[in-house]
């Protein structure tokens, strides 16, 4: 069965790692730029995840009321039923788990992630195949255009004017699509005056 990819905040949230080597140190990398408050529990921890800005060490084994408060958690550890047990405590408890190399122990993903400032997509193969998901990943960041960040930086400050501006839906689209073709052209240095010309109408050729 496959799963759905819902995209949801998780900035101020509590996470928790357990484990203390180069995999647990991925996944906090790749959550840190999403502004998630990471708490990573292990007896020992890699050299990189030791310098790690951003998260909290405890230095010790997993314990089930490191769970508390939690709105996900993660199991990195290399003892099986130390893994399972996570997994046991947090589907007890309602908690998203996700451990590592794990299919049946898990109830989310980590998806291959392409990230562009707002600009996020995810590829799952659900836990069949990583590689086909790194894959896919690696074709798709060779797809994005340069200053792909600022457009859609663009787009999204125009929105809201243009759906108090432009009543029409599709006269709206239109302008959506004018300006995101015109802030790629441009490296995103897209001026106020284009800004208003398209918000009007006005400054470009009439779609036939």
């Amino acid at each position: 069965m496959s799963y759905f990819p819902f995209f949801v905040e998780i900035a101020g949230k509590d996470c928790l790692i357990v484990g203390g080597g180069t995999v647990a140190l991925r996944k906090a990398e790749k959550l840190l730029p999403f502004g998630v408050r990471i708490m990573v529990v292990a007896p020992v921890f890699c050299v990189e995840l030791q310098k790690l800005d951003g998260v909290r060490r405890i230095k010790r084994p997993f314990l089930p009321e490191d769970l508390e408060g939690m709105a996900f958690v993660i199991g990195a550890t290399d003892d099986s039923a130390v893994n399972a047990e996570i997994s046991r405590l947090c589907r007890a408890r309602g908690i998203p788990v996700n451990i590592v190399d794990d299919r049946e122990n898990c109830t989310f993903f980590f998806p291959a992630l392409v990230k562009r400032g707002e600009f996020v997509a995810g590829f799952s193969s659900g836990g069949n195949s990583p590689l086909a998901a790194r894959y896919i990943r690696e074709k798709a960041e060779e797809s994005i255009p340069p200053h792909f960040e600022e457009a859609i930086a663009l787009l999204g400050t125009f929105r809201e004017r243009a759906k108090r501006e432009i009543p029409d839906g599709q006269e709206r689209e239109k302008a959506f699509r004018r300006l995101f073709a015109l802030a790629l052209e441009r490296d995103g240095d897209v001026t106020k005056t284009d800004l208003e010309n398209l918000l009007k109408g006005e400054g470009y050729e009439k779609d036939s």
